[in-house]
Formats: structure tokens, sequence, C-alpha cells
């Protein structure tokens, strides 16, 4: 008997200790797992105290010798796994005064998510319309509010509007409106046409400002993944008229500030890892269409007159390298841009997916404090 339950117990945690270190090009299942892991790696104590136990049980049984120290080793690794996520996100917590909570943590990994206010069509453009869920704060204000305008990720050919919602509690109680707008997805290629998907977006906003009592010269882009690229893309290119907004009427598109997490920035340096996907979105290979790649990457647009920016990202994460946001930051430092980089040392991509997570309770502290003092509501 003591010899099948180490067996079972140092075979469970190579198991998580395989899901946790799973590489890029896993199933999205084990990716999805290994984004639990991460964020919640505290419940890993869990098999390991018991597989300490089942060593100690051992350490006095008639078991192979093996097992008498491949055990405790297999109980320690399992054990520095459920502790190094949480130490590295309280340190980081600490090192810029941001609160976390073990109650939150240990709610459901997704809570009830707010229905929007409004649902309203902003634009028809071809093959499809396109809509904008609006959250709105409780109660009056005596002056036009800031909003911010959400973008999903989903790589450019998945993913829905309705990803805000996660949010929406979080922005409204602060005193912002939040809309979450569409843009078309790939396929046919949707390189040109996302991006001014969300400029039409933009411009819609600014023409109803006042429907919704917000105020068009402080409105936020906030993108997660391909909606960060978008988010970048579109911020970042407000002026630039070889990226035309999909309604065909010309306005100002400029916005105050962008949040962009986890997002690839320079689509020419991505294509070394996501060529596939890259060629479906813009309906080329990088082979021959360079320029195209360069005027779709954000990083190419960045100048004096950038927004200020807020970058997250994942130092694990596998679909996104964390150099895409390096990379970005520095771009942004060379121009003069007020911009701000935080990098989960343990976190893997979509780590603020898991309402109680200390991913997703970081990353609302840095958004807290970056709209505070760029876009404040107050």
């Amino acid at each position: 008997m003591p010899t099948v339950l180490a067996l079972l117990h140092i075979m469970g945690c190579v198991l998580l200790a395989a899901v946790f270190f799973a590489p890029a090009g896993v199933p999205t299942l084990v990716h999805l797992l290994k984004g639990i892991l991460r964020e919640y790696s505290l419940v890993m104590l869990v098999p390991a105290l018991l597989t300490a136990l089942v060593a100690f049980w051992c350490a006095h049984a008639d078991v192979w010798k093996w097992l008498r120290w491949g055990t405790p080793a297999s109980a320690l690794l399992i054990g520095v796994l459920a502790v190094w996520p949480a130490a590295s996100a309280w340190r980081m917590a600490r090192a810029n005064d941001l609160p976390l909570d073990l109650r939150a943590y240990l709610r459901p990994l997704v809570g009830a998510r707010p229905p929007p206010s409004h649902t309203v069509r902003f634009a028809e453009v071809p093959g499809r319309e396109l809509h904008a869920d609006i959250f709105l704060p409780q109660g009056a204000s005596p002056a036009p509010r800031p909003a911010v305008l959400y973008l999903h990720g989903g790589g450019w050919r998945g993913g829905e509007r309705a990803y805000a919602r996660a949010w929406a509690d979080f922005f409204t109680a602060k005193g912002y409106v939040l809309i979450s707008l569409d843009y078309r997805l790939f396929p046919p290629a949707t390189g040109m046409t996302a991006p001014g998907d969300v400029k039409c977006g933009i411009r819609w906003v600014k023409d109803h400002a006042a429907t919704y009592g917000i105020d068009p010269s402080r409105l936020v882009l906030f993108g997660e993944s391909a909606g960060g690229h978008l988010a970048m893309l579109a911020g970042y290119s407000a002026d630039d008229t070889r990226i035309p907004s999909s309604c065909g009427s010309p306005g100002d598109t400029s916005i105050a500030a962008v949040i962009s997490f986890y997002a690839p920035g320079d689509l020419v340096a991505d294509a070394a890892s996501n060529a596939a996907t890259l060629e479906g979105f813009t309906g080329a290979p990088l082979d021959g269409h360079r320029a195209l790649y360069e005027l779709l990457s954000p990083i190419h647009h960045v100048g004096p007159r950038t927004p200020p920016t807020l970058l997250l990202h994942g130092g694990a994460d596998s679909v996104v390298p964390p150099e895409a946001s390096l990379a970005m930051a520095a771009r942004l430092s060379q121009a003069g841009v007020p911009h701000a980089l935080f990098m989960l040392p343990y976190a893997e991509h979509g780590f603020d997916i898991w309402d109680g997570g200390f991913g997703r309770q970081l990353a609302r502290g840095w958004v807290g404090h970056f709209l505070q003092q760029h876009v404040s509501a107050e």
C-alpha cells in the first residue's frame, strides 16, 4: 500500500509540474490549466502536504529505496511551485503599494458579470454590423465623465465584446463609462479594417458623448492581447491617413491614453513565432510585404505626440513573448512618451481573466493608478 500511494503521488506531482511548465503550442485546455495553476498556485500546497505525509509514511515502511527520496523530492518541488508565484505577486504588491486580498483569492474563478446598460449599433460595414456595449456608472454626475473603450483579445480571429463585462464593475465604480467595441475578425484578412473599425468606434463615441455624459477629450483605449495591439495601433496612428476610419467619415480619433495587456507591438518581430496567424490577419506573408507589417505595427507609429501608455505582460507568457512589451517600452522611452511597464515574472498569457487571482488584483491596482495619474475621473 505505501508503495502504490507513493507512486501515485509522484505521478501526480510530475503531472502538476508538467502543466505548470507547459511550453507554447500545447492544447488550449492545458494552457488554461497552466494559467490557473500559476494564478492560484497556493492550492498546490494541498498536494504538496499530502505527498509530504506519504513521504513520512514511506520513510518508516518497506518500500523501494528510491521512493524514500523521490516522494519527499516531489513534495518539495510542488511546494516551491506553490509558493513562488504567490511570493512574487506579494513582492510586486508591496513594491507598488498595492493591496492583495486573500478573501478575493478564494472566490470562484469566474464570478457574476453585470449586463451592459445599453447595446447600440455604431456602424454598418461590409459583411456585418458593429455594436458596442455601454456600461454606465450609477448615479448622476455634475460633469461629463471619462470613458474607457475596451477591445477584446482572441488573436484577431476570435473573442467577443462581452469579455469587457469582467472589468465593468471596476471601471464604473471608479466613475468611468466603459464601452466595449466590436471589430471585424479574420477571415477574410482584417489587417487594415480592424484598426479602422476601432477608429470608427472612437469617432462614434465622440459624436455621441453628450448622450452618455462622456467627456470626448478623456477617452482611454484598453485592449488585451490582439485587442491591446489594436488599441496601440489605433491610438498611436490617429493622424495617419494610411489607416483610415472604416466609417468613411473624417474626424478626430485622438485619445487621451492607452492601456495594453500582453500585446504584440511589432508584427515583423512577432512573425518569427506567429507567422500563420499574422498571415491570416494581414492577408499576406511577411516575405515581400514588410512595409504592410510595419504599417500595422504600433511600434512604428510612436512619436512625441503618442498618448501615455500602460503596458502589462506576464514574464512566462507562451503566446506573446514578454520581449514584445519590453521593446515597446524601450521605444516609448526613446520618444519621451509617459509610460509604465509592469512585468509579472510568473504569469502566463491572460493572467487577468481569473477574478480573484493575484494577477487580476495587481492589474486592477496598476490600471487604477495609471488612470488616476493621466485620465482621472475626479
